[in-house]
């Protein structure tokens, strides 16, 4: 629809309303930066280059405040969002065949390019985690395995560590934290999708789902409801809701969204939210909420 809306929840209508909208071309994602006491949102577009808007309290909206360079960046597909030693950065990844998937840091006054991950690998997905006490991203790829790469501290760049074998063709990559322990996700559009937990040494796998047209194999949380929500293009999104006595996600609901791109929890002071995004229909807000049956 080429806009990045920008929602705003009405405390007196109860809903969430239209507070802004970021025109561009072909927009493939956009990502809120909070750098201090300031927004900024990462608009990555297909076509005319990607660009960042900072909000501007005497206009109350976004404005444009940098432009991305077109020459690194020809087909972004994944914007990641992290912090290493209090300093920001945000990483690219770019699926293009000559792509080259980029870290981006901020140094006061904008963000400039700081490193180049690797070139020819059509990336899909960068998903930046804690491993050990250690920063690590995972980048995957239409074209090789996932590669895990490590944060050199002398060096203050990533350089190649591990990768994840036996996982060809993976769209999107997540991570998660359940009771201490760390899970990834590993979305495949046709087969089967992956959870997997590390153990100290490597990811090891801990269930297979089974994947119909998925885009997005999304983790997230209420309180202590741990859950997936696994896309589909061609039938019912399901939900999946963590049983803790078997250690596996069980099927707990499924969901009608045409073609789903993101899922995404939202809370309010007294309410939680899961938002779908849809690249066919309208975006859709499902509410969250708990029933006590013990009455």
């Amino acid at each position: 629809m080429e806009n990045c809306m920008v929602l705003e929840w009405d405390h007196i209508e109860m809903n969430f309303r239209s507070y802004d909208n970021i025109t561009g071309q072909s927009i493939v994602g956009c990502k809120a930066i909070l750098v201090g006491d300031q927004v900024f949102v990462v608009v990555a577009q297909l076509f005319g280059g990607s660009h960042i808007y900072k909000y501007d309290e005497s206009w109350t909206k976004f404005v444009k405040f940098q432009d991305i360079e077109e020459s690194r960046i020809s087909k972004p597909n994944d914007i990641e969002l992290f912090e290493i030693d209090s300093e920001m950065f945000f990483v690219i990844a770019d699926s293009s065949k000559a792509g080259l998937s980029t870290v981006y840091k901020w140094n006061n006054k904008g963000f400039y390019s700081y490193q180049s991950l690797h070139e020819w690998f059509r990336d899909t997905d960068a998903e930046f985690l804690d491993i050990d006490g250690k920063s690590h991203l995972i980048l995957s790829s239409r074209s090789q395995v996932p590669i895990i790469l490590q944060w050199n501290k002398a060096s203050k760049k990533f350089v190649p560590h591990s990768e994840i074998p036996n996982m060809e063709d993976v769209l999107a990559v997540k991570s998660f934290r359940m009771q201490d322990n760390l899970y990834i996700t590993l979305t495949r559009f046709i087969g089967d999708s992956r959870v997997m937990k590390w153990n100290s040494k490597q990811f090891v796998e801990i269930q297979a789902l089974p994947s119909r047209g998925a885009m997005t194999l999304q983790p997230f949380s209420f309180k202590n409801n741990y859950y997936l929500a696994l896309g589909s293009d061609y039938t019912f999104s399901q939900i999946y809701q963590w049983d803790g006595e078997k250690k596996i996600f069980r099927l707990f609901k499924e969901i009608y969204v045409q073609a789903p791109r993101s899922f995404t929890a939202v809370s309010t002071d007294r309410r939680d939210f899961f938002f779908a995004s849809s690249f066919k229909g309208n975006t859709q807000i499902f509410e969250h909420i708990i029933i006590d049956l013990s009455l």
